[in-house]
């Protein structure tokens, strides 16, 4: 009995041990301090490396040359074996005239010729019979000479009172104009005030919209309540509308400030007609008359002075100039024949694009007969948004893609308005010239351009999505001794998954891609590569179930 009670103390010996030892160590290990878990934030290094920004704009292939062509001549059409369309060459026949017509109007011409020679045998003769007739003539002419003159004097006249009439009414309304001229002016510079505080006020309302606008951005991009996003958006629309509603005043106001400068100095007039109406018959009637008188007193004197046996030197001056008018036309007839034996050629390459006549047609010289637009100086129309117009200069080269077709172009003219489409989104026209155009071009197809905006080489960069924007300008997440520091940045040239940083930053700065339920303050870490890749595949196993 004594030996069992032995090795039961024993047993309840170690067993007290054993709890006691136990105890001690859960005592030490309360005791012992924890160490802190530090978190992880997936992070990005600046780099150098380059970067390129690129504008992406679609439009339509126009042509930079058209012409018109017109007929050279009154004839009709030989030949003609083309339609809207069609693709000639430079120097191609387009149209061959009948020119038949201008023949024979060139041999009516030539008989003119020779009866005006006729003629002048026939006046020769007729001069002989009139040597009876210079006695007579030369009795007249005193008598005639001196109506002439009165008549003359009386014209001049009423020539000096039409004049003084019409002087006074100039006057009259030269002095009117320059009153209302006054009062133009005067509306005209109040006008121009109000634009200028108008201006002022839509450029205040513009960057309100525009920070309305950011603001909304990046709240729906952050962790903003629906609640939160709402005002903002209110917001947002609220500026936008001021800022239309301003902007319509400022475009009503400056079309009312056109409407007063295109108006401005039309009342006046220096083509004052004056009430001369009796003084204008009246010489209109002593003209006639004077002018009959002159002509019986030049006939009269043609034949006093005239010698019994020839012409007068005047008289035969005129038959030779008639002689020689008819020579003319016999000329010009013969150059229009050869116009329209020569027809109509293409000035240089390019497609129909309309047609006035047809084959057989006659047409008279002048008369619209089709257009040709060139293929080889084109260019591809484009629109660019208005938030993206400064990065847009002429001679910035582009690639352009025309179906399977690529090419090279540059920006050749840049429109200095914007237009609202129908969506109200304004929009800057550009035209993008293609350098090297070939037989694929199609004139009024739609067409995808690529704008090589800048470059930079060498420098800094970042993705573009660590970069923020806030009110006082864009901002990056870092590390910076275990802690996460907001540091503000500026930028330059960006593309569009890489954006250069020009101050702010370093190479190996460790910038925070997604910053999460941390804030400016923590101390974190950066996230191994292997951390990032489990974190990527659980985000990918996620996504799967």
């Amino acid at each position: 009995m004594k030996k069992v009670r032995g090795k039961k103390t024993l047993m309840v010996l170690i067993v007290a041990a054993v709890v006691l030892v136990l105890g001690i160590l859960v005592v030490v290990n309360q005791l012992k301090p924890k160490t802190e878990v530090i978190p992880s934030v997936p992070v990005v290094a600046v780099e150098t490396g380059d970067v390129e920004e690129k504008l992406d704009a679609s439009g339509t292939v126009k042509s930079m040359q058209t012409k018109t062509f017109y007929s050279p001549v009154n004839a009709k059409i030989d030949q003609m074996d083309f339609e809207v369309g069609d693709v000639v060459a430079k120097g191609e026949q387009m149209i061959a005239f009948d020119v038949k017509d201008l023949e024979k109007d060139n041999q009516k011409a030539e008989l003119n010729v020779l009866t005006g020679k006729y003629d002048y045998s026939d006046a020769i003769n007729q001069a002989n019979k009139a040597n009876s007739k210079v006695s007579n003539a030369q009795a007249n002419v005193a008598n005639l000479q001196a109506a002439v003159n009165d008549w003359e004097n009386y014209v001049n006249s009423l020539q000096n009172q039409i004049a003084q009439v019409t002087a006074d009414a100039q006057a009259d309304a030269i002095n009117q104009a320059e009153r209302e001229a006054a009062k133009q002016a005067q509306a005209i510079a109040g006008m121009e005030a109000k634009i200028a505080a108008k201006e002022q006020e839509v450029s205040t309302k513009h960057a309100a919209c525009l920070r309305a606008e950011r603001n909304w951005d990046i709240g729906s991009k952050g962790n903003k309540t629906d609640k939160e996003l709402e005002k903002l958006a209110e917001k947002f629309t609220t500026a936008q509308i001021e800022y239309d509603e301003a902007k319509n005043n400022l475009d009503d106001m400056k079309a009312e400030l056109q409407s007063m400068s295109s108006s401005s100095g039309s009342s006046y007039s220096s083509d004052i007609t004056a009430d001369t109406t009796g003084l204008q018959q009246e010489l209109e009637s002593a003209s006639s008359q004077l002018a009959e008188l002159k002509g019986e007193l030049a006939s009269e004197k043609a034949i006093a002075e005239s010698d019994a046996s020839t012409l007068t030197s005047e008289a035969k001056e005129k038959m030779n100039i008639s002689t020689n008018l008819a020579e003319l036309e016999v000329k010009s007839l013969e150059e229009l024949i050869a116009e329209g034996k020569k027809g109509v050629q293409a000035e240089f390459k390019g497609v129909v694009s309309d047609t006035k006549v047809n084959n057989g047609a006659t047409v008279s010289q002048g008369m619209e007969l089709f257009t040709l637009q060139s293929t080889d100086d084109v260019c591809v129309q484009v629109n660019i948004s208005k938030y993206d117009y400064d990065k847009l200069k002429e001679g910035l080269k582009a690639e352009i893609t025309l179906a399977d077709n690529k090419y090279e172009g540059t920006v050749t003219k840049i429109d200095r308005i914007a237009i609202p489409d129908e969506k109200g989104n304004s929009y800057i026209k550009a035209n993008i010239h293609i350098d090297n155009p070939d037989d694929n071009i199609f004139i009024g197809v739609d067409a995808k351009v690529v704008i090589h905006s800048d470059e930079a080489k060498g420098v800094p960069v970042v993705p573009s999505e660590v970069v923020n924007i806030g009110n006082e300008g864009s901002f990056c997440y870092v590390i910076d001794n275990g802690v996460i520091t907001k540091r503000q940045v500026e930028t330059g040239v960006s593309s569009s998954s890489m954006v250069e940083i020009t101050s702010g930053l370093k190479d190996g700065d460790q910038v925070i891609t997604d910053i999460g339920v941390y804030q400016e303050g923590d101390q974190v870490k950066a996230m191994e590569a292997s951390e990032i890749t489990d974190v990527t595949a659980d985000m990918a196993a996620a996504d799967r179930e």
